[in-house]
């Protein structure tokens, strides 16, 4: 008589599992829901006021330098943080999944910096939400299934025709939300170079 394999998930749901697979994209995902969640029910100020981004010379004096990376967490409609977090978890998933927990963490650092600072250059400190970030992966795997599709990860070619229209669009000022274009665009720019320093480095490796 032959006992059935005991299930080594304990029975979790498949989300769960994922989430286990992918702390990093999870733990990011629950931060941004649980800052939401506090704001709408009047947390706002308060949050905003700790994590929000200041000018460049005032970090100087202050050295509160995580503020380069808060403001991804800050998201104002839930439109807005549905459509962040769902790119997050489709793209970042698939990313920690096939590099690992610490290139994402890079990933996001380098992005979130970038396009946070590009933003408060051009248009001062009054914006946030996880979309720089989101181009960033968005611009990773574009390139990476491009560069090197022997990786086995991409985009369909529409999907990114649609995130590039929906960044010029933003730039066209023709939508009905303020876009935050600036960290969009620089967002997408890190990305491709990170895919494109990947692909440079497994080269280098390869040799």
């Amino acid at each position: 008589m032959s006992f059935p394999e005991p299930n080594k998930s304990g029975g979790a749901p498949p989300w769960l599992q994922m989430a286990k697979q992918t702390p990093f994209t999870s733990i990011i995902l629950l931060i941004c829901a649980l800052v939401y969640i506090f704001s709408y029910f009047g947390a706002f100020q308060p949050i905003a006021q700790a994590i929000s981004i200041r000018p460049i010379g005032v970090l100087t004096q202050t050295h509160e330098w995580w503020r380069l990376i808060g403001p991804v967490f800050l998201h104002f409609s839930m439109l807005h943080i549905v459509f962040n977090l769902l790119w997050w978890w489709v793209l970042g998933t698939q990313l920690e999944r096939m590099f690992g927990t610490t290139s994402l963490v890079i990933m996001f650092l380098i992005s979130g910096v970038a396009s946070n600072v590009a933003q408060l250059l051009i248009s001062g400190p009054n914006f946030g939400g996880l979309s720089g970030v989101v181009y960033a992966l968005f611009g990773f795997v574009w390139w990476i299934g491009w560069l090197r599709p022997q990786w086995g990860i991409g985009l369909p070619r529409n999907l990114v025709l649609f995130l590039l229209a929906w960044l010029a669009l933003g730039y066209a000022d023709v939508l009905w939300v303020n876009m935050a274009n600036e960290a969009h665009l620089f967002g997408l720019i890190s990305g491709c170079l990170m895919a494109l320093a990947s692909h440079q480095i497994a080269g280098i490796k390869k040799n």
